[in-house]
């Protein structure tokens, strides 16, 4: 290890640590607190705030390959920042009303008839002021 540099443990941020051999003509380090073997002492990837700036250009527009070939990475590791830049700052929005609607069996009638009706798609929409809480689906027959 260069005496100048002091590595703490990536994995406990100790600071009491220990030449543990060599591997590949590289020093292992070993934390004493909790037994972690590392060799690197540079941190890896990609620093916070350009991980942040890739997701400003994502939110401005720019595509994740276009992000990607500036950050050398690739798509699913811009896309991989952004899923974790949302999970960290943002709080998952959590529905008022939930209304759960089963349309396996209707799915089944109209699969099974001779003649298609309506367009091929049903339609449901929430009520709003519904005192009962139901909602409809209309299926219009073709002419």
């Amino acid at each position: 290890l260069p005496m100048n540099k002091n590595p703490s443990c990536p994995k406990c941020k100790c600071a009491e640590v220990v030449k543990n051999g060599k591997i590949n003509e590289k020093q292992r380090v070993k934390c004493k607190k909790c037994s972690f073997q590392f060799t690197r002492l540079t941190p890896r990837g990609y620093a916070d705030s350009e991980k942040a700036f890739a997701f400003v250009l994502y939110n401005l527009g720019l595509s994740m390959n276009a992000i990607g070939n500036l950050f050398n990475v690739s798509a699913q590791a811009v896309l991989n920042w952004a899923r974790n830049f949302a999970i960290v700052n943002y709080e998952k929005p959590v529905p008022k009303d939930a209304i759960i609607v089963e349309l396996d069996e209707m799915w089944h009638y109209l699969g099974s008839k001779k003649n298609s009706s309506g367009y091929g798609k049903l339609i449901a929409e929430k009520l709003e002021n519904s005192s009962i809480g139901n909602a409809v689906a209309v299926i219009k027959r073709h002419s």
